[in-house]
């Protein structure tokens, strides 16, 4: 008997027989960037670069049609104008329905980005067999969580530069040592993370238990797939939404992106069915396909991480079993208020907003109902609860790129010394996909999300929630004049 689910089912399986590579009964294997294998396919990899730049980007397997399918780094019209010209053609045709299309800067909600760039990367990897005659290549992904590769891979750096080889995967303007975001020497094989050890690494995975797809996809968006943006080459390179894509290692950051979703879906993590009430299963996207031509395709077809045409050579961190069901319910605890309110906001009420600067700015969080003060919730939640933290950045938002960014504190006494700070540390703000550039298709604001239960907790433990709690925002650097960032939505503290 044939069901809707058996049709969907069946149009999935022949989209992504579509989707797979030539003649292959086993799904292929991704492999880290730092292993064997992995090393002899970044050397396809560069001879892909190379050609894909030499190609017109009138073609769509060029790098130029690649790199502007994320974003444009001119607006997009004026784009199109100059690399097809103001005739009609199938290409302009396929430029304008495919350019600046990446879903989590355009103003689309946010559970698309993940499959959006799964399908992007799936039919970049198809091209580059394509271009190089060799089926068997697939992507390779960059590890950053991982201590031994919390650099850039060797193949990008600048001793590669004249290397006949790899000298296609080498770009001169990523991140130089210091400046406003603390940032390592990128190419000359720095880690990422120099200037912030210990609690202050921001190089870790997002918690693979997290039982619900929009919540685990907001953290991951927003934080570890963001700094790794920013901490690579912030300005005009990949800390800017629309010159990311121009850098070769973009690539290995989403494919390792992929990576941790399809490890958190072996965590037994659920996807979604569909969105805002819009089923996966008609929520379509064009791309380009292996030979240049339309390929248009609903998300739902790569959703089952199971069923993908590739695996993954290792999962990210411990693959762990873990309880799936429906989206839990979110209550508002706490929420900001300007400076001098003694009344605490109704639920109602909007939270106040939180303009930033090159000084530490410290925000009182009222609660939203007398009951709700955290001091009072937070020691009655018995040990293995399920019960979560979470602390939200609404429409993060700057003029121009600050070119910093700002450690999140919770309940930071004053004049707290560095190691007694690392208590009471949340995370660290990015800006990547936040700014309000007028010139482009974007408009940026972000809401930022931190999961800081452990956070609060470890607080409970030691005493030291304060009775009105505060979020303390510290800059990194002093951010760029006329920037103007600003938490535009406030902040606010929820319960799970």
């Amino acid at each position: 008997m044939f069901t809707r689910r058996t049709l969907l089912l069946t149009s999935a399986a022949v989209a992504l027989s579509s989707l797979s590579g030539p003649s292959r009964s086993q799904p292929s294997v991704r492999y880290n960037a730092a292993s064997p294998q992995g090393k002899a396919m970044l050397r396809i990899y560069a001879d892909a670069v190379r050609a894909m730049k030499a190609l017109s980007g009138t073609d769509a397997k060029s790098w130029t049609f690649q790199w502007y399918i994320h974003a444009t780094p001119q607006p997009k019209a004026q784009l199109i104008n100059t690399v097809f010209g103001t005739g009609p053609s199938s290409g302009r045709d396929l430029a304008n329905e495919t350019w600046y299309t990446c879903q989590s800067h355009s103003g689309q909600p946010e559970d698309y980005f993940l499959p959006w760039h799964r399908l992007y990367v799936l039919h970049f990897e198809q091209i580059i067999r394509a271009v190089t005659g060799h089926p068997e290549f697939t992507l390779p992904y960059w590890d950053y969580t991982s201590a031994a590769s919390y650099a850039i891979p060797d193949e990008f750096q600048a001793k590669n530069q004249n290397d006949p080889v790899f000298s296609s995967l080498f770009v001169a303007n990523r991140n130089k040592d210091g400046g406003g975001l603390k940032s390592a020497d990128v190419n000359a094989g720095e880690p990422l993370n120099k200037h912030f050890p210990g609690a202050r690494n921001f190089l870790v995975l997002p918690d693979l238990t997290e039982p619900d797809y929009s919540s685990f996809c907001s953290q991951l968006d927003g934080n570890l797939h963001g700094n790794i943006h920013v901490y690579t080459g912030d300005g005009t390179n990949m800390g800017k939404v629309p010159t990311a894509a121009g850098d070769p290692v973009f690539w290995l950051h989403h494919c390792n992106i992929d990576r941790i979703w399809s490890s958190w879906n072996a965590s037994r993590g659920q996807n979604p069915t569909q969105t805002n009430g819009v089923d996966w299963a008609k929520t379509n996207f064009v791309f380009a396909d292996r030979n240049g031509n339309r390929f248009e395709t609903a998300i739902s077809t790569v959703s089952d991480s199971s069923a993908l045409p590739y695996s993954y050579d290792t999962m990210a961190g411990q693959v762990v079993a873990q309880a799936g069901g429906s989206r839990p319910e979110r209550h508002v605890l706490l929420k900001s208020i300007a400076p001098g309110a003694v009344a605490a906001p109704a639920e109602a009420t909007p939270p106040s907003a939180v303009p930033l600067g090159g000084t530490p700015r410290t925000v009182r969080l009222a609660p939203t109902t007398p009951q709700n003060r955290l001091m009072a919730i937070a020691p009655h939640i018995p040990s293995g609860s399920p019960s979560r933290f979470f602390l939200t950045l609404k429409d993060v938002q700057a003029r121009t790129n600050p070119n910093t960014t700002y450690e999140v504190f919770l309940d930071l006494p004053p004049n707290a010394s560095p190691d007694a700070a690392d208590e009471h540390y949340v995370g660290l703000l990015n800006f990547f996909g936040a700014i309000m550039d007028p010139t482009h298709d974007h408009r940026g604001g972000r809401t930022i999300e931190f999961d800081v239960t452990r956070v609060v907790l470890r607080l409970t433990a030691s005493n030291k929630l304060q009775n009105e709690t505060t979020v303390t925002l510290v800059p990194v650097g002093q951010p760029a004049d006329d920037s103007a960032p600003v938490v535009a939505g406030g902040i606010e503290l929820h319960q799970r």
